[in-house]
């Protein structure tokens, strides 16, 4: 009977994953193996040239800049998110309250709003180089706007809440006895973290890097507003290709090329966070 009612209580949830999810996912996989008319209109004709388009070399490039910008974003946000959600971990209740709430005070204001902020800082009329200019240390703006690297630190501000907040719940988790016992064996503080306190946390920055990776491939305003088209990415490229180029089908196979880009990161995250507690009970 038990048994029953917690089934019942799971018929909403599957419900829900199915018209949100299940429904839309079908779709867009059956939607990428079809074909189009040259007014951009849908025929239902079964085709596999837009996954040949996929791999033609000049959209390959497009998945490794994704690819790459993804994993520097990941990489960016734990150097600097790990100190921080360290530290946070470590403060008294209050003041630890006080710090989550300011890392997730961003969440708080548009995200669009958050990157027009970025163009008034680096815009060659923007604060930084009107600064600059009045401090006599440059005569002419740096042109900052409009590169990869302008739109991997607006994508790293804009996900590295996700990062901080993962490991800091993987750090306030941590057994204290561990680390006592290491102090009374005689380890230092360096020695105890890379020894007990980095490994313990490796789910937490699986977590937080797989959080991080996944939205970064698909964040395309980011790329429109601060990188101007300069460098497309996968997100740009599907928007580009469902609106002003009228080709559904295409963009449809670009989205399953993304699923599975981040089905493959799931896979390595969940092989990890296995690996790990399987290893904490050997």
């Amino acid at each position: 009977m038990k048994t029953v009612r917690q089934n019942l209580l799971a018929i909403p949830i599957l419900v829900w994953f199915g018209l949100l999810v299940g429904i839309p996912l079908i779709y867009v996989v059956v939607l990428s193996f079809m074909s189009r008319d040259s007014l951009g209109n849908i025929v239902f004709q079964f085709t596999l040239e837009n996954y040949q388009r996929v791999f033609d070399p000049v959209y390959l490039k497009v998945f490794l800049n994704s690819f790459l910008l993804a994993v520097l974003t990941g990489i960016i946000t734990l150097v600097i998110g790990y100190p921080v959600a360290y530290i946070t971990a470590k403060l008294e209740r209050k003041q630890r309250a006080a710090a989550i709430g300011l890392i997730m005070l961003p969440f708080w204001i548009s995200s669009l709003l958050r990157t027009y902020g970025w163009v008034i800082l680096l815009g060659s009329s923007g604060v930084i180089n009107n600064i600059l200019i009045a401090l006599k240390l440059i005569d002419a703006p740096i042109p900052m706007m409009y590169k990869f690297s302008t739109t991997l630190i607006g994508t790293a501000y804009m996900l590295i809440p996700f990062m901080i907040i993962a490991i800091y719940n993987s750090v306030d988790k941590l057994d204290q006895s561990l680390l006592e016992a290491s102090y009374d064996l005689g380890a230092s503080r360096w020695k105890t973290f890379l020894k007990i306190t980095l490994p313990l946390t490796v789910p937490g920055i699986a977590g937080g890097f797989t959080l991080v990776f996944i939205p970064a491939l698909g964040l395309y305003f980011i790329a429109d507003l601060l990188g101007g088209g300069q460098t497309v990415f996968l997100g740009n490229l599907i928007n580009t290709l469902a609106t002003r180029g009228r080709n559904r089908p295409l963009a449809a196979a670009f989205s399953v090329g993304m699923i599975l880009l981040v089905l493959g990161v799931l896979a390595v995250y969940g092989r990890i966070t296995k690996d790990k507690v399987e290893g904490l009970f050997k």
